[in-house]
C-alpha cells in the first residue's frame, strides 16, 4: 500500500472495531475475518464512536495551533489531541491508561470526525 504508517493504523484500527480484522501474535501479523453478525449494527454499538459524534454535534472540538492539533471538550475538563502522532495521542485518562493498543479514544475520534466534515455545522 502506498499509505504511511499512521494511516495504516488508523484503518486497521477502524476495521478491528468493526470486527473485520484480527491480530495473530504468533505470526506478528493481521490477518481479515468474517464474523457472523450484522456488520450495520456494529458501528451504531460502538460506544466511543457514538460518544465522538456527540462531542462533535455538541461543537465540542476546536481545531488549535498546528495542523492535527486538537481541543476536544470532555466531561469536566478539556483535552488535547494530536492527530499526526503515531498513535493519536489524546490526554485524556483513558488514553494514558492504554496508550492507543485498544484503539482510539473518542476524543481522537471526534478530532477524526470533524476533519471528515462532520463539524462544519459549528463553524
Amino acid at each position: 500500500l502506498s499509505l504511511d504508517q499512521n494511516a495504516i493504523a488508523t484503518r486497521l484500527a477502524i476495521l478491528g472495531s468493526r470486527g473485520l480484522v484480527g491480530f495473530d501474535p504468533g505470526l506478528d501479523s493481521y490477518y481479515h475475518r468474517e464474523l457472523p453478525f450484522d456488520y450495520t449494527l456494529v458501528e451504531s454499538l460502538h460506544p466511543r464512536l457514538n460518544n465522538a459524534r456527540k462531542i462533535v454535534e455538541a461543537c465540542g472540538v476546536a481545531e488549535v495551533g498546528d495542523v492535527g492539533e486538537f481541543i476536544i471538550q470532555g466531561t469536566n475538563v478539556k483535552h488535547r489531541v494530536l492527530l499526526e502522532t503515531n498513535p493519536p495521542y489524546c490526554s485524556c485518562p483513558w488514553f494514558s491508561k492504554h496508550q492507543g493498543r485498544r484503539g482510539p479514544c473518542k476524543h481522537v475520534l471526534a478530532a477524526q470526525l470533524y476533519l471528515d466534515g462532520k463539524g462544519d455545522s459549528c463553524d
